[in-house]
Order: structure tokens, then sequence, then C-alpha cells
């Protein structure tokens, strides 16, 4: 029946050209939900105002029906609290007046006549819109100045649960009025968290609704009210999107382009230095070149790399083939390669769409459609394409390669892929794959994040992220991805100044920067700014235990140091508690006290002379690992004057890690080690590469550490709440 309804609404709109429902025609919708609505009387005249109102009782409202007004107070369109037959025709008429003064275009087709809502309560805006990437997302506010100036807004993707409108509210700055505050009680979340399960459902299922602005909402200690409503439809009830019907073919080849038998380079040259080829040279495959210059087949066969002059002539099968020809060849390169049965491409050839012109956007369009009439796995264009380092594939010469791994990397950024993959093991970090993915013509950063997450070796996932064609698609990869690993998102190009116009009023209240963050939380990913945010992260999650909580153990080596690092990890928003009455008794049965403190931080350098008193450090690492208020440890190694020693006596530093080493392996709980590049950067440096070597997590600052933890409490709490 409600179906019906909103059907026969909708139609009703549409068949008479409007895209905009009238208050009344919103009202039937969300009543027919079942939602606390009072559905108006229509009245063409003051005199059919005045019996609507006897009909209903007073008080009553008048408002101004026009299908050329968005916001009725703006035109002097809104009247409250009429309690007499001639308030009423009063205010009928200066509704008229004063839309015809203040717009003088607008149709006046009467007013909508409603009761009064009952005072007090907590004036609330929401509702729905859609957004062109990610469709229907489900918005709740506090209303009024907060609304409108604050901007205390918080979002999410359609449908949604109980749980989520929940963690909507308790999102809002403004959070603590609900609850009750200052005398005022509080007010009836479960049925804002109905009303927020409610639209944001039928948002989602009907594609029809661009959007649904509720504004007025007033909550009360008992249920709430809708005050105001109007839905918008969308322009047209355009064309769903057809699926890939090569896609799961399409993704078999790519995942033999990661372990590939046969790889074929089209198109180096010496002026290049042959990039590629010298990329392949530790491929565990066979290597081909093709290349139809005779000045470059020499140069290519000194390297010792077959050179054929066309697929055709290579009898195996091609697994993948990079592509480093000029774009005007790109199409013809791309059709011989589906003849001959290419399982994948990654073209380095850039100057497609991403140059604005309309050449590079023809031959971006018949690259597309060539790949979509075949089960080619096409990756790019303009990127550096596929990295798998057991296998020896490789993106630029000088990646490391022959060891599997169990962090996997993707990005839209060539220069980011190519910068993770170089600087991931000297962060103890292990490449599984990595993907530079460039324009994602066919293949978008969904299929690959679909297939690193199923990789068994897999433990975290990392991508650098500018844009998404199918945004749902994307959301349902990154959330499924995240139920099972650690997934770190860098956003490129999010800021103010990307905002887009969008729907009237609830939609105008999002940004592209608030949705992106929105996307993010919802599917239980976590966020970074940063290269080097993004590889202390990942660092973390791939090397330390699973987080379990905020409360941070931090050990310093000075006093100094100890007020710093506490004041670092507090304002990245972890915790640093008071310790355990028991963990105190055992601490001041040794811990030297004399320019040192066990408060917690514990200022230590005294007592374990800089790391070196080895049994002292022993005691204060167990007694932070029994203790049930800590859910990380953070010790400062001293790099100081103790550090210079180093270089001449190796076996200092060896003999404090190794028992590090073991103490992080024996710990249920994360442990991390800080060592300050200092004034001996070069041998801190060494002192890093041997803890890493070791299996320690290292951070070269206080802040860094901080955020790689505030960033791992954020995943494994999304996780939590997403119940996985």
């Amino acid at each position: 029946m409600t179906d019906s309804i909103v059907s026969s609404v909708i139609s009703s709109a549409r068949s008479s050209g409007r895209t905009v429902l009238t208050e009344i025609e919103s009202k039937r919708i969300l009543h027919s939900l079942g939602l606390p609505v009072a559905v108006p009387d229509s009245a063409v005249t003051a005199d059919d105002a005045v019996r609507a109102a006897l009909r209903i009782g007073f008080p009553v409202v008048l408002k101004v029906l026009s299908p050329h007004v968005s916001h009725k107070s703006d035109v002097g369109g809104v009247e409250l609290n009429l309690d007499n037959e001639s308030a009423v025709r009063d205010a009928f008429e200066r509704i008229r007046v004063s839309l015809a003064a203040k717009a003088r275009d607008a149709r006046f087709d009467g007013v909508a006549v409603q009761p009064m809502a009952k005072r007090g309560g907590v004036e609330l805006i929401a509702g729905t819109f859609h957004d062109e990437r990610f469709g229907a997302m489900v918005m709740v506010g506090l209303g009024g100045v907060l609304v409108e100036v604050m901007k205390d807004t918080a979002l999410a993707l359609a449908p949604i649960g109980g749980r989520e409108a929940s963690a909507m509210l308790a999102q809002l700055r403004g959070a603590r009025i609900l609850r009750g505050v200052r005398g005022q009680p509080g007010v009836d979340i479960d049925a804002i968290v109905s009303l927020l399960e409610t639209v944001s459902g039928i948002a989602a299922t009907h594609p029809d609704i661009a959007e649904m602005d509720l504004n007025p909402v007033v909550a009360y200690e008992d249920g709430l009210a809708i005050l105001d409503a109007r839905i918008v439809l969308t322009a047209d009830s355009g064309r769903a999107s057809q699926p890939d019907p090569h896609r799961a073919a399409r993704l078999k080849n790519l995942e033999r382009a990661f372990n590939p038998r046969t790889v074929v380079v089209i198109g180096d040259k010496r002026m290049g230095g042959y990039m590629w080829l010298r990329a392949m040279a530790h491929l565990k495959g066979k290597l081909y070149s093709v290349q139809i210059d005779p000045n470059e087949i020499p140069g290519i066969e000194e390297m010792g790399v077959e050179n054929r002059k066309s697929l055709a002539e290579i009898t195996e099968p091609i697994d993948y083939a990079v592509s480093a020809v000029p774009r005007q060849i790109a199409p013809r390169i791309l059709k011989d390669c589906v003849a001959n049965h290419v399982g994948s491409i990654g073209f380095f050839t850039s100057g497609f769409s991403e140059t604005s012109e309309e050449l590079g956007i023809r031959l971006e369009n018949e690259l597309r459609d060539l790949a979509l009439n075949s089960e080619i796995a096409l990756v790019g264009p303009n990127c550096m394409g596929l990295y798998s380092p057991s296998s020896g594939l490789r993106n630029f010469p000088e990646e490391k390669v022959g060891e599997a791994g169990d962090v996997c990397f993707i990005s839209q950024s060539g220069t980011h892929t190519i910068n993770f993959c170089l600087q991931a093991p000297s962060h103890g970090i292990k490449v599984n794959k990595a993907a530079s993915i460039g324009n994602v013509l066919v293949l978008e950063a969904a299929d690959y994040i679909d297939l690193m997450a199923a990789d068994p070796a897999t433990r975290v996932i990392g991508m650098y992220i500018e844009g998404v064609r199918d945004g749902r698609r994307f959301f349902d990869s990154v959330r499924h991805a995240a139920e099972r690993h650690p997934v770190v998102i860098w956003k490129g190009g999010v800021t103010e100044a990307g905002a887009r116009a969008t729907f009237s009023h609830t939609g105008s209240l999002a940004t592209p920067e608030a949705i992106w963050q929105t996307v993010v939380r919802q599917s239980g990913a976590v966020e970074v700014a940063s290269l080097d945010a993004m590889l202390d992260a990942v660092e973390l999650f791939a090397r330390a235990k699973r987080l379990g909580g905020r409360r941070m153990g931090l050990v310093a080596m000075t006093g100094g140091q100890s007020v710093v690092i506490t004041d670092t990890f507090a304002t990245a928003g972890l915790e640093i508690p008071a310790l355990s009455e028991s963990s105190y008794d055992e601490l001041k049965t040794f811990f030297n006290i004399i320019g040192g403190s066990y408060r917690n931080p514990l200022d230590a350098g005294g007592t374990i002379g800089a790391g070196h008193h080895q049994g002292n450090l022993d005691r204060i690492l167990e007694i932070l690992e029994r203790d049930s208020v800590i859910d990380a440890i953070v010790l400062e190694v001293g790099t100081g004057l103790r550090a210079a020693r180093w270089a001449a006596h190796e076996d200092e530093i060896t003999g404090l890690l190794d028992k590090l080493a073991d103490f992080a392996n024996r710990s249920t709980k994360p442990f991390a080690v800080v060592m300050h590049p200092a004034h001996v950067e070069a041998i801190v440096a060494r002192g890093k590469e041997l803890a890493r070597a070791r299996g320690l997590v290292v951070f070269d600052s206080f802040e860094r550490a901080a955020a790689a933890f505030r960033t791992a409490s954020d995943y494994w709490a999304n996780r939590a709440r997403l119940g996985s």
C-alpha cells in the first residue's frame, strides 16, 4: 500500500510536468510511511482556509502553496498560531500579497492549512539527497542557527540501520542538546533514529526521489513532529548503467597479470633507457619485446631480450603487456592485443582525457570501447601499471623483487605508487601487490580492491584515490575489504574549492569533502593525508598486534620528552591513563625518581640508562603489558649521546633491539619504538634498519607515532561498530 501511494504521487507529478512535489504531496508520502506528520488541507480561497481550520481545530498554521517557492518564509509565506476565523482570513490575504510583492513571477495556488505544533522540543533538519557518485545519502542536523551557520550535520549512505542512525546523531557537535542540557529534558532519540531509517530506505528504493527536505522536524521527550516537507524528483528517471558482461573474465585476466608466465613490452626505446625492459629484468616468466624500429632492436637484443615485430609472432599465451607507444597509436595496439588474446595490458601512455583536449578524449573513448567489447583487463592508461615482487613483475627498475609480502597498494598516481613501493622496505613493509591505475577506463579501484582483499596473503590495503565513477561499487568493495583487513585511504583533491552545487536545502549542506569522509567512515576504512602518514599507518597495521583501545603506556628518556610525548598523543585524541595501583606498587620498588617519574608517561632514562639497564627496562615493559588499563606501549629509544657509541659498538644497540623484539613478540599489545634522528642521523638510520629487521615497528617522531596509533584506533573502533 505504501509503495503504491509513493508511486502514485510521483506519477501524478511527472504527468503534469513537475519535479517538485507540493507540501501536501510530500506529506502524503511521509504519512504513508507511518511517519509523524499532519497532512494539510489545501485552500484556494480565504473561505476554504476557514472551513479547513474549523475541521482541523484552532490554532492552525497557513503556508503558501506555489510551485516556484522553495523556502516559504523567505516570501512571507508562513503564518503561525492562528486561533480564530478572522485571523485565518487576514493571514490568507497577507500571504497572497507578500508572495506577489516578493516573488512576482511565482504562481499562487492557495495555502496549506495544518494544526499548530505543540511548543517546546528541539528543532532538527533531516532528509535525503542524491550524490552523483554515491547515490542516495541521508542527512540529519540540529535546526535553526546551528545548521545554517555552524553546519552541524551528519551524513550517511542510504539505506541505514539503527546503529548507523545512532552513530550519525552522536557525530553532531550539539549531540548533548538531544540528551538534555542545562535543565532542558532530552528528546526521543529512538524516534529520530526511526525517522532516519525510514527516509533513508525510501530514498534508496525510489531512485526517482532526488531530495527529501524535512525542515523543521521537532523532537520532543516523547515522539517528534515533521512540520514541513519538500520532495524533489530527478529530472528524468534515466537509464541504469549496464553491467559489464565480461567483468568476471576481465578480473581473471587481471589476476593472471599479477603472476604472469609471459610478459610483452611494446614500444620501449633507448631514449627512455629501456625502462620497462629493465624493470622486467628479474621476471620469473618469459619476457618478450615488440618493436619494429630497426634502430631500437639491437639495443634490446643486447639486453638478452627476444624481440618480435608483432604480437602474432609470439606463440605463448600473453598474460600481461606494457605499452609505451605514443597516444595516437594506442588504439591500434589495444586492437592488436585483443586480436591476439592478450590477458591484460597496462598503458604507460598518457595524453588522454587528463589533458582535456578533444583528441585525447576521443582516443580514450576508443580505448574504452575496444576494451569493453572484449575480455581484456585494461590497466590505466596514464599509469605505471602492476607490481608483484614474488613474480618479479615491476613497474620501476629500482623496486625490490623476490620476497612475497602482505601489503597491497593501489594508486591513481604513478609517482605515489613508485614512492610507496620504494620506501616500503625501509619501513619494514613487504609489498604483496601494487597497482598504478591512472585514468581507470574500464577497471576501477573497486576491481583491484576485490582482487587484493581476496588474496589470503594480504594483511593491509592502502590506496591513493582522486575520484571514482561508480561510488556505490567502490563503497561496497571497501566495506567488504575492511571487514577483513585494515584499509587506509589517502584522498587527493578534496577541498572546499571542489564543492559543487546540489539540490535546494538538505543537499546544499553537504560538500564533496564531507561526503567522502562519510563514505570512508561508513565503509570501515580510515583516512590519512600524506605518503608519510600512509607508510606509518601501514607499518603499524602490518607489523604490530591488534590495537584494543586508545589507552597508551608511554616511556620516555627525560622529563622534557615525557611532557612532549604526553601532549602529542593526547592532542591526537589518544588517552594516557594513570596506571593501576598494583603497577605503582611494583614500580616504586626499583624506579629511580631522582630526575624521573613513573606516573605514565614514565620518565625512565635514569632507571633504564637510556634502555641499556636491560633488567629494569624488562620490568617496566612487563608491568605495562600486565596492566589492564593500557592498550598499547610506545618506548622512546635514547638517540642522544648514547647513540653516538653505536657506530663503534653496534652490539649495544643490537642487544637492546633483540630484547625489545622478544618483548614485542610475547606481548599481547601493540608495541612500537620512537628513534629520533637527532644529531646522529646516519647512526640512528642504521639503528632503525636493525630494529625493523627484527620486526619492530619504528617511528621517526612522537607526532608520527601518535598519528599512526590514532589511525589504528579509528580503524578498530570502526570495525567494532560495524560488528566485525
